[in-house]
């Protein structure tokens, strides 16, 4: 994980008819970038016919001839689809994100939580189907209105937990058991340091970059050199959540993932002395939702207990044994 999740997309992809997969890849030390090469061996050998198209930054003068092929060579033609295709993803892109962002604070809140899950996942399709950019302003300007008509529970201050780790477990809900959600359930507001946007406009983009330069500035007294993936991000988020008040954080990420296994003692070192509770937990294919959930609300049961009382602990933090 996330070889094999990632693998079953592009699949299922090519089995609905799609002609062309284009990987983000790189040779940077986290594995993702090494995806590439492997699944589209696998997919070849499995019979699927398909172009390949390599997103990285070295591979830009190959891009463009590759682009350039799909219009008939024609620069005009090429250039207006790429900026049409750009221009609608974005927008869908930026659409969802403020979404998710209501709904997560929303849903702890919610009188009625199904309420809350049913309006996200008609905006979801709405966006889905939206074939113009008009239809998508048209949506993003109605949001702030639709979640603000969901009834509240009344029940004043929720839990805030920070959600860390590695990124594909933090982004896709199918491989942290909709975490997001279920933690919304319990009336906690979870804010992820990263979303599928998030991750495009970073890393495609390289938006958001004064964010991204404050976590690793703040990391660097636990963690000197990055490993690779978000190890570094991971540790500076800790501590800007720990700064802003929120009650924890979770850290999630892949059972055979280097970087976020070695960045252990950092995180514990980090929550030790912001006096912030950490859960961290590794996820594989054989990961049970019933024992991942028991660790959840155990978690969040120590959080209640914890503003309860007003109890600082004094050092002493809940950081699980990865052996669990």
């Amino acid at each position: 994980m996330p070889f094999k999740v990632t693998l079953g997309n592009i699949l299922r992809a090519l089995e609905l008819g799609a002609d062309t997969l284009a990987y983000v890849s790189g040779s940077w030390s986290c594995r993702f970038g090494y995806y590439r090469r492997l699944q589209a061996d696998i997919c070849r050998e499995l019979g699927y016919r398909f172009r390949l198209l390599e997103l990285r930054r070295d591979r830009m003068k190959e891009i463009i001839r590759e682009i350039l092929q799909l219009s008939d060579n024609s620069l005009l033609r090429a250039t207006g689809r790429a900026w049409r295709a750009f221009r609608l993803g974005w927008f869908k892109a930026t659409t969802l994100e403020k979404a998710y962002e209501l709904s997560r604070q929303v849903l702890p809140q919610a009188e009625n939580k199904q309420e809350c899950r049913r309006l996200l996942r008609t905006v979801i399709a709405e966006i889905e189907t939206a074939e113009k950019v008009r239809e998508l302003k048209q949506i993003r300007d109605r949001l702030t209105t639709r979640f603000a008509r969901v009834r509240r529970n009344g029940r004043g201050s929720v839990l805030r937990v920070k959600l860390i780790g590695e990124s594909y477990c933090t982004i896709e809900p199918f491989v942290n058991f909709d975490l997001i959600n279920r933690l919304g359930e319990m009336e906690v507001w979870v804010d992820p340091f990263l979303t599928g946007p998030r991750w495009l406009g970073f890393h495609g983009f390289r938006l958001r970059k004064g964010e991204v330069r404050r976590a690793q500035r703040l990391a660097k007294s636990y963690w000197q050199y990055c490993v690779g993936g978000e190890d570094a991000n991971s540790v500076g988020h800790l501590i800007m959540a720990a700064r802003a008040g929120y009650d924890g954080v979770i850290h999630v990420h892949p059972f055979a993932c280097r970087p976020s296994t070695v960045v252990q003692p950092a995180l514990a070192a980090a929550s030790r002395d912001y006096n912030i509770p950490l859960l961290s937990i590794s996820l594989d294919e054989h990961t049970a939702e019933a024992g991942f959930l028991t660790r959840v609300e155990a978690f969040v049961s120590l959080l209640e207990r914890r503003r309860r009382s007003s109890f600082k602990t004094g050092g002493e933090v809940y950081v699980p044994d990865q052996g669990e």
